[in-house]
C-alpha cells in the first residue's frame, strides 16, 4: 500500500504522537510517529558496543539498594564486567567503591512469568539470576519507565520544541494468548511507570502485526507473480493466518478484511511458550546431557560471567546458522567443572560416551555440532508451532486459508522459516521484510487507527454465579440448597459471552441486580471465566474467579436496581454501571490482581 494511500486515512490520535513499547521476552524496543505523518514510524537504534540494533535485550540491573542501574545492552555489559571482576582476585587492589554482582539484582527474560497468570497478583515475586527475590510489579514498572524515558529523549531530539508526556498516546504490546490478569498487570505496571491510564492502549501482538501488513507496503517480492502478493489477498477479502513468533511465545490466529476495510479476527489466538527461548532451554538440556544434571547451576554459581557468555554465544550461532556444521565457543571453566565429575572426565570423554559420539566433537574450546544435532534443538518449537497451524487448518471453517504470514523476531530465523515452508509447502508463506519490527510498527499504527480491528473472538467463556431452581433429575444433590423456602441449585455458571463467540468491538452485556439492604454501601458481583464453552458450575475444575466487580453506592442511595455492564470486544474487558430509572452513572472497580480474591489452587 503506497504512502499516499496510507496517509489518506486520517489518524484518530487526539494528541501529537503515538508511541509504542514492545516489551518482549528476550528483546524490547519502542517506536513512534507524529499524528500529521503517522505512516512514518521511527524506531530507536540501540548501541550494543559492537553493532546497532532496533531492540535491546530485556535485561535490567539494579543496585544493592534496589534502585535502577541499567537496562538492555548496558545492563548486560555492566553485570558481566562485575562478574568478571568478582572472579579476578587481582582486582581486589582497585581503589574506590564497587558493586558486587552478588549484591546487585540482575533480571532478564522475565516476561514469561505472565504467560501462566492463574495465580498472578501484585505481590508476585520474581527471582534474579542469583536467586534473590523482588516484587515482579516493581521490575516490570522500572523497565517500562526506562523505555518510556528513553523514548521521550529520542522524540525530543527530533523536534525543535519540547514534547511532554501529555502530548503522547501510548500503546503497550502483549501476547494475544495472555489472560486478562496478565493484561491488567501490564497496564498497572505501565501506570506505575508514569503513563496515565487514559493515555494507554493495550495492543495484542498478532493483531498489531496484521495491521502492520495492512498499512505497510511489502517491498520484498516473494515470487515473480504480482498477483500472489499479500495486498491482493487483502483486497479479495481472503482469510489469512498470522503466526507471530517472539522470544517467549507463539501467537497464532486467523484474520480477514471486512467489507468496511477493518480487520476481523476469526479465531481466538492460540499458541504457547514456543518462542526463541524454548530453543535455549533445549540447548541447556543438551549441555546437561553432556556434563551431568545440575552442571549449569553449579557453573553459574562458580562462573557467572561464563554462564552468561555460554548462552550469548549460542544466540549468535542461532542467528548465523546456514545449514552447515555449527561451532559454539565453550568457556574453559565449563570443561574444568566437568572434569571434577569422575564419571564424565571431560567434555571430549563425555561426548564419546554419549548419544552424540558421532555427531558432536570438542576441540580448541569449541563444540562442533552436525546440522542434524543443531536442528534437533529446534524440533520442539517447530513441531509445536506446526501442530498448532495444522490443527487450525484442519478445521472446515479454515479450509480456504491459503496464506500464512510469519512475523516476530523468531520468525526471522532461517531454520524456522525453512521448516514451516517445507511443512506447509502448498501454502503461500509470507515473511515481511521487517518481520521482527512488525509488532512494534503495527502497534504505532493501531494507536492512530484503533478502529482497524472491528471484531474479535472470545478466548474464554465469561459468566456470573446464578441460583436457578433445583432439578432433581439433572442437578447433583451437593448443589441443592434452600433459599427462603425455595429449593435452588447453587454455584451455576451463567454465561455472558462464550468461548469462540465472535463479538464486535464495544459489545455490551448487561445484568440487573437488586441491592438487598436499604443502606448498602457497595454491590459486588464475582466474574468467572472458563476455558470451556459450556461450563456448568463456577467451581468446576476448568473455571476460576477472574475478579470481583464492585459498584460503590452513594450515601442515601436506598434500595435500588443496578444495571451492571461488561464491555467486550476490546483488547481488555471493561465495565460500567448505572441506576435503573434515574440512569445515574456509577463508578465501578474490577480487580484481577487482588491476592485475597484469588481462588485456592
Amino acid at each position: 500500500m503506497a504512502d499516499n494511500k496510507r496517509e489518506a486515512i486520517k489518524s484518530k490520535c487526539t494528541r501529537l504522537a503515538v508511541a509504542a513499547i514492545d516489551f518482549g521476552t528476550t528483546y524490547s524496543g519502542y517506536a513512534f510517529s507524529w499524528k500529521h505523518e503517522w505512516g512514518k514510524v521511527q524506531v530507536n537504534e540501540w548501541n550494543s558496543g559492537e553493532f546497532l540494533s532496533s531492540k535491546a535485550p530485556t535485561a535490567i540491573l539494579l543496585k544493592p539498594d534496589k534502585s535502577f542501574y541499567a537496562f538492555g545492552f548496558d545492563a548486560e555489559t555492566i553485570f558481566t564486567n562485575m562478574a568478571e571482576r568478582d572472579s579476578d582476585s587481582e582486582d581486589d587492589e582497585e581503589e574506590g567503591p564497587k558493586e558486587n554482582c552478588e549484591d546487585c539484582y540482575y533480571f532478564h527474560r522475565f516476561k514469561m512469568l505472565l504467560h501462566r497468570d492463574e495465580r498472578l497478583h501484585r505481590n508476585t515475586e520474581i527471582e534474579d539470576i542469583t536467586g534473590k527475590k523482588m516484587n515482579a510489579m516493581d521490575i516490570f514498572s522500572m523497565s517500562i519507565k526506562h523505555l518510556k524515558n528513553s523514548m521521550m529523549d529520542m522524540m525530543n531530539k527530533k523536534i525543535a520544541f519540547k514534547i511532554l508526556e501529555k502530548d503522547i498516546d501510548y500503546v503497550l504490546t502483549v501476547p494475544a494468548i495472555w489472560g486478562d490478569a496478565a493484561k491488567m498487570f501490564m497496564r498497572e505496571a505501565a501506570v506505575n511507570a508514569g503513563i496515565l491510564s487514559d493515555q494507554l492502549t493495550i495492543a495484542l501482538e498478532p493483531e498489531a502485526a496484521s495491521i502492520y501488513c495492512q498499512y505497510m507496503y511489502l517491498e520484498q517480492e516473494y515470487d515473480k507473480d504480482p498477483d500472489s502478493t499479500f495486498q491482493k489477498q487483502v483486497k479479495e477479502k481472503s482469510k489469512y493466518m498470522v503466526v507471530d513468533l517472539g522470544g517467549g511465545t507463539a501467537d497464532i490466529t486467523v484474520h480477514k478484511q471486512a467489507d468496511d476495510g477493518t480487520l476481523e479476527e476469526l479465531l481466538p489466538a492460540t499458541g504457547g511458550p514456543l518462542g526463541g527461548t524454548s530453543v535455549d532451554d533445549e540447548y541447556a538440556d543438551f549441555l546437561e546431557t553432556i556434563g551431568g544434571k545440575g552442571v549449569l547451576k553449579k557453573f553459574k554459581e562458580r562462573c557467572m560471567e561464563d554462564h552468561l557468555s555460554i548462552f550469548r554465544d549460542f544466540e549468535t550461532a542461532k542467528r548465523a546458522y546456514t545449514g552447515t556444521k555449527v561451532r559454539i565457543k565453550i568457556p574453559v571453566h565449563f570443561d574444568r567443572l566437568i572434569k571434577e565429575n569422575k564419571t564424565k572426565g571431560s567434555i571430549s570423554k563425555a561426548l564419546r560416551n554419549s548419544q552424540y559420539k558421532d555427531q558432536v566433537t570438542y576441540m580448541n574450546n569449541k563444540l562442533a555440532l552436525e546440522p542434524s544435532v543443531f536442528e534437533d534443538l529446534f524440533k520442539k518449537a517447530v513441531d509445536g508451532i506446526s501442530n498448532f497451524i495444522e490443527n487450525i487448518l484442519a478445521r472446515k471453517s479454515f479450509e480456504d486459508v491459503k496464506t500464512i504470514i510469519m512475523v516476530g523476531g523468531f520468525s526471522e530465523c532461517s531454520l524456522i522459516q525453512n521448516a514451516i515452508k517445507t511443512k506447509f509447502s502448498s501454502y503461500r508463506i509470507i515473511t515481511p521484510t521487517e518481520a521482527g519490527l512488525a509488532v512494534i510498527k503495527g502497534a504505532v499504527y493501531f494507536g492512530h487507527v484503533p478502529n482497524a480491528i472491528s471484531r474479535r473472538v472470545s478466548r474464554y467463556t465469561y459468566g456470573i454465579q446464578s441460583w436457578p431452581e433445583y432439578t432433581p433429575e439433572i442437578d447433583p444433590p451437593s448443589k441443592k440448597i434452600n433459599v427462603n423456602g425455595s429449593i435452588r441449585c447453587k454455584d451455576v455458571f451463567f454465561p455472558v459471552v462464550r468461548r469462540g463467540e465472535q463479538i464486535p468491538v464495544g459489545f455490551r452485556k448487561s445484568q440487573v441486580f437488586q441491592s438487598l439492604k436499604p443502606h448498602q454501601s457497595e454491590m459486588e458481583c464475582a466474574i468467572y471465566v472458563s476455558d470451556q464453552e459450556n461450563p456448568r458450575f463456577v467451581d468446576d475444575e476448568n473455571c476460576r474467579q477472574l475478579g470481583i466487580l464492585k459498584v460503590p453506592l452513594p450515601r442515601g442511595f436506598g434500595s435500588a436496581e443496578i444495571e451492571e455492564t461488561i464491555i467486550f470486544g476490546e483488547t481488555e474487558i471493561e465495565f460500567a454501571a448505572q441506576q435503573i430509572g434515574s440512569g445515574k452513572v456509577l463508578e465501578t472497580s474490577f480487580d484481577m490482581l487482588d491476592f485475597e480474591n484469588l481462588p485456592e489452587s
